[in-house]
């Protein structure tokens, strides 16, 4: 009985994941640790850079998060004391000494923040989102520290708990798939975005678009037609073609992570979404990069393959 459930979650697995032969369940890798510092810049970024009252202003009420969850900053309040403990304890994260422990805290102090700070904004949201799917990785792993490649702990496994922790990685990949899938549907519901116009609207908008002296340097080519149409439905190809990388094969998928960092750089540029910024990095790693050996291995043969 024991196998056949096992089974059943190998081949449901490798039909959800477009695997081609047995699934390797490793997760526990160094890639976790990139992952969980960038979600940890993403609030890091957040608290460290911005003032304090911009967030959490004084006539703002905190609650408790769900489930009957108490807020993090509900407990431990707002004051400047609390916001460096939070940070310094980020710091923590991304050294990566038990992820066990600060995987959950990670994600009640992430999740907390989007319940209650005044601004957020998607990317705060799609942090939160990650750092709650990643706590049965990081509950489950059994190093010392994440960027570590050896095991610390020595007691044996289920094969069950590791199907479940790398089911939440695939959970993330199809998160971000349907966050780029949404972004462009929106968008094509909107005439600016249909009549090519978009761009020049974004770029100029104040205060979210381009500041001196780029305004000055760029508006010849955002102003012109052609241009301007050309980048405007290009992120629409190029959102729905992020979108479908949920279907392509590995060695299709570094082109796109490529294409997929420069956008995002650009909305960096554009509007200075940093920590927007660290969020979807963190979600198009897991989405379009291998997480183990078995995987670039995977990809690595596709590519030679395509070169011959």
């Amino acid at each position: 009985m024991k196998n056949k459930i096992l089974s059943y979650l190998n081949n449901s697995i490798r039909a959800f994941g477009f695997f081609d032969k047995d699934v390797d369940l490793t997760v526990h890798t160094k890639i976790i640790g990139i992952v969980r510092t960038c979600l940890v810049l993403n609030l890091f970024t957040n608290l460290a850079f911005t003032k304090n009252f911009v967030f959490f202003p004084a006539t703002v009420r905190i609650d408790a998060i769900f489930f009957g969850i108490p807020n993090f900053f509900q407990v431990f309040g707002t004051s400047n004391t609390t916001i460096i403990f939070v940070c310094l304890f980020l710091v923590f994260v991304i050294v990566g000494y038990l992820p066990q422990l600060t995987g959950i805290i990670h994600a009640w102090i992430a999740t907390s923040f989007f319940m209650s700070a005044r601004l957020v904004e998607g990317g705060d949201q799609i942090a939160q989102i990650l750092t709650i799917l990643l706590i049965p990785v990081t509950l489950t792993d059994k190093r010392i520290n994440h960027w570590h490649s050896k095991d610390y702990f020595g007691y044996h496994q289920p094969e069950v708990v590791q199907f479940f922790s790398f089911s939440c990685l695939l959970i993330i990949r199809l998160q971000i798939a349907i966050v780029y899938l949404f972004s462009a549907a929106v968008k094509i519901s909107k005439d600016f975005w249909i009549d090519g116009t978009a761009i020049y609207y974004w770029f100029v908008h104040i205060p979210f678009g381009l500041v001196s002296p780029l305004d000055t340097l760029l508006y010849p080519f955002i102003s012109n037609t052609y241009f301007c149409a050309f980048l405007t439905w290009g992120v629409l190809v190029l959102e729905f073609t992020l979108f479908a990388a949920l279907f392509s094969r590995y060695s299709q998928r570094p082109l796109l992570f490529v294409l997929a960092i420069s956008f995002h750089i650009m909305i960096i540029i554009v509007h200075g979404l940093w920590a927007f910024f660290f969020a979807m990095l963190a979600g198009l790693i897991v989405y379009l990069l291998p997480w183990n050996n078995s995987q670039k291995q995977a990809m690595y043969g596709e590519l030679k393959m395509n070169n011959y």
